[in-house]
């Protein structure tokens, strides 16, 4: 799925969560998927989810298979996150544009309204990379790591960087697990020096 915030990610205009608060982590699992999924968006307005179509599911079946060797499970993975970043860049808002063809005639069409880049949550964030690259040629993509605080047991800024005109881009946040999904919320609520005013899509497997 995909949760898109066009809050400013210096967190200076977010509301503040209690600290054991789960926007993701509290649907029992015993739920139905589907019913989960209805609960999500209506509690989440921004969630979006991909169409679960039948190679959807098929690829999944596959890589769900205890049977499943490394090599398949890498490439079937792939095939997932590529068509998980296709379906979240046709979430990005798109201007109308005009081209010359070869032929010398102009054709009307569309394109980004902004420039694009990639923010991978270390580490596991780094294995969709490879599908961003895939689909948007010489993307610029940076890298944070968030870890959990031993004291608080809430998510703490370890490193980041980042793109200098990331302000001026719509981030595809890349991150391929979500459990409560307190590390993309910290990402959001990056210090004021790390600002960020943008569309962010977060793909999910």
């Amino acid at each position: 799925f995909f949760f898109e915030s066009s809050t400013d990610m210096s967190g200076t205009t977010q509301k503040r969560d209690p600290p054991n608060w789960h926007p993701f982590g509290d649907f029992p699992e015993a739920v139905a998927p589907q019913q989960r999924m209805s609960a999500l968006q209506a509690r989440f307005p921004n969630v979006r989810f991909m169409e679960q179509t039948p190679q959807l599911t098929a690829l999944m079946t596959i890589i769900r298979d205890q049977g499943t060797g490394r090599e398949e499970f890498v490439f079937y993975a792939d095939r997932i996150i590529r068509l998980l970043i296709e379906d979240g860049l046709a979430q990005l808002p798109f201007e109308q544009k005009q081209v010359t063809t070869p032929t010398g005639s102009i054709t009307n069409g569309v394109g980004f309204s902004h420039k694009l880049c990639g923010v991978s949550i270390v580490r596991a964030g780094e294995s969709m990379e490879a599908g961003l690259r895939a689909v948007c040629r010489g993307i610029r993509i940076g890298k944070i790591l968030i870890q959990r605080d031993e004291a608080t047991a809430l998510p703490q800024l370890y490193y980041d960087k980042l793109p200098e005109d990331i302000a001026s881009r719509k981030v595809l946040l890349l991150d391929p697990m979500l459990a409560t999904g307190g590390s993309a919320l910290q990402v959001c609520r990056l210090p004021p020096h790390d600002a960020v005013r943008c569309s962010t899509t977060l793909p999910r497997l």
